[in-house]
């Protein structure tokens, strides 16, 4: 073939050619011209950034007729001959077909030969890495001692294959991926020089797919020329790459932005119809996403999003539209669903179902500040002393983890209660467990003037945690105990929630004047209660009218006090649904992405 690719026609035939590598060029140039060249070389790095380019630029700076020197002429013959491969005092090995002792024992007997007609006999071992372990030892020796003017250059990919022995032999030096941007002004030079026309946006993509490589993206170069001759528009470019339309992903990604999951799955469709993988898709959103988020957080930093002009500012108008902390949480979601695409029968499903999900994602506060009104909320219900509820003026304080607390949605006031209703508790619990006392003054819990700024939150589903206050039951008088119980536990979830879950499988033992006896399953729940037993005593006050002395008991099992299986795994049964129904544990599950794994009794071994 007299057609000659890209990637040779356009190798590097100095220093100064080499791109993105100055690291490595100026230490080489240095060590000519001072004399420091050391008898053996390790390049390092990944795949088409020059490291044969740089063994062979050195070879020649070191035998071309006017060097040693930095510059080669590239005119003499020794500097042709290195050029093209037929220099007898510089031997290029590729180790992946010579791995064995064998091989290396060639290698030490050519170089006790002096260089002729050079001024360095050098032996450029490519993937040295795939050198059997013998033969790297039997090359210790000669690779720590080499006859003088000899030099030995390694090129590999995988360095941690190498054994120490010989990496501390040689002097090392790590090439790096090329940047997006230099690839590309690399292809411009490139495609200028051979009369080519191109867009830059085509170019970025080119030197985008390129992954680091200038090697790769110059052979991409050839293969776009080839299929679209000098005049090379987008559309050619997108289809010999297989790149995902642009105009496509702004538009997945605006119905995401903008909460319209209708419009993202009618755009999904369109790249499904087109013939666009399901991963290559979500992959490129992924990047989008992140682009989204630098973008808002970093809009006018230069070299962190690559992309061209318009494409940049259509990027930047759109992260405008977004607050910051629901972009993450969409990169969150959807890199999640990524990694389920790959074992998803149908992938496009999948992607299409988290588009939904991006598309309703709410706006999530910040978790310190959730925390903080949770906090909040926690001890006004409660009735502890707590700090104010604004950032600003002088009853404004600090919540506990420091965050200023705000009135918001997730606080609300407690249920008024009126002196009637708690007299038909009174009367409920007297029909139901015997005479009491006449009641006491009532002990209010929290005071009604401190709670004006909670209104901001939805009242409570009162019919899945019924009280005395808030059902109308003609049977009242009559209830029985638990039905009395229930409702207690539910009065508690309302004004500590903190004691709600301990009483849950509680009984009403004996309620007589000025006192209340409670029996409750577990030693964890009533050695909980009995720690906060102050807290029990008001809220059980608050709920019958009445200061109470409660006492609280451990109750036995069913299945130890002889009761039957059955009704310890009824009993088991209505703990677990108690549980799965329980708000906080599914405000846990929403806000941290959980899932269930297991549930198990407090106290149960492991």
């Amino acid at each position: 073939m007299s057609y000659q690719v890209l990637a040779r026609k356009w190798r590097p035939q100095s220093f100064d050619e080499v791109a993105g590598q100055s690291h490595v060029t100026t230490a080489l140039r240095n060590a000519i011209r001072t004399g420091r060249v050391p008898h053996a070389l390790l390049l390092t790095g990944p795949r088409g950034v020059g490291k044969t380019t740089l063994a062979r630029l050195l070879a020649r700076g070191l035998n071309c007729e006017k060097g040693p020197t930095d510059t080669p002429c590239g005119e003499c013959a020794s500097c042709r001959e290195i050029s093209s491969g037929a220099s007898t005092d510089v031997q290029e090995i590729d180790a992946a077909s010579h791995t064995g002792v064998d091989d290396v024992r060639d290698l030490i007997e050519a170089i006790r030969y002096a260089p002729s007609p050079g001024k360095h006999r050098i032996f450029v071992v490519d993937e040295v890495h795939m050198l059997s372990t013998p033969a790297f030892n039997a090359l210790l020796k000669t690779l720590e001692e080499p006859p003088p003017r000899s030099l030995f250059v390694f090129a590999t990919t995988n360095p941690e294959k190498i054994p120490f022995t010989v990496v501390s032999r040689c002097q090392r030096h790590d090439l790096r991926r090329l940047p997006t941007e230099e690839i590309a002004t690399r292809l411009r030079e490139i495609a200028a020089s051979e009369h080519v026309a191109i867009s830059a946006s085509s170019l970025l993509a080119v030197a985008r797919a390129g992954d680091g490589s200038l090697r790769d993206a110059l052979t991409l170069l050839d293969q776009i020329i080839a299929a679209g001759g000098t005049e090379v528009d987008d559309a050619r470019v997108a289809a010999v790459l297989d790149l995902v339309d642009r105009r496509l992903l702004v538009s997945i990604l605006e119905a995401c932005v903008d909460g319209q999951p209708a419009r993202a799955l009618e755009a999904c469709g369109r790249a499904a119809e087109s013939g666009i993988d399901a991963r290559r898709l979500g992959a490129e959103l992924l990047q989008n996403l992140r682009d989204l988020v630098v973008l808002r957080v970093a809009p006018e930093a230069n070299g962190l999003v690559e992309a061209a002009d318009a494409d940049l500012e259509q990027m930047r108008a759109l992260a405008a539209r977004a607050e910051e902390p629901r972009l993450r949480r969409m990169f969150r979601a959807l890199l999640r669903e990524q990694e389920d695409l790959a074992w998803a029968p149908q992938a496009f499903t999948v992607l299409e179902m988290a588009l939904v999900r991006l598309a309703t994602l709410p706006a999530g506060d910040d978790v310190a500040t959730l925390l903080a009104r949770l906090d909040a909320l926690e001890r006004r219900l409660s009735g502890e002393p707590g700090p104010g509820p604004t950032r600003s003026g002088s009853g404004g304080g600090d919540g506990g983890d420091g965050e200023s607390v705000r009135p918001g949605r997730f606080e609300r006031p407690p249920l008024p209660r009126s002196p009637s209703r708690r007299a038909d508790t009174a009367r409920a619990c007297d029909t139901a467990l015997g005479p009491q006392a006449p009641p006491a003054a009532p002990v209010g819990l929290v005071d009604a003037g401190a709670d004006e700024s909670l209104s901001g939150m939805e009242p409570p589903d009162e019919a899945a945690h019924p009280t005395l206050e808030n059902v109308d039951d003609p049977a009242l008088p009559s209830a029985p105990p638990s039905l009395v119980m229930d409702r207690l536990r539910g009065f508690a979830r309302t004004t500590n929630p903190g004691l709600a879950a301990p009483l849950a499988g509680g009984e009403i033992l004996e309620r007589g004047p000025g006192r209340l006896r409670i029996g409750v399953p577990g030693g964890f729940a009533a050695t909980r209660l009995q720690a906060k037993l102050a807290a029990l005593e008001e809220i059980c006050s608050g709920f019958f009218g009445e200061r109470l002395r409660v006492e609280v008991v451990q109750l036995a099992i069913a299945g130890e006090s002889g009761q039957g299986r059955g009704a310890s795994d009824d009993l088991a049964r209505r703990r677990r649904q108690e549980a799965l129904q329980h708000p906080a544990v599914n405000a846990a599950r929403e806000i941290l992405g959980a899932e269930i794994v297991e549930i198990r009794p407090l106290g149960a071994p492991r």
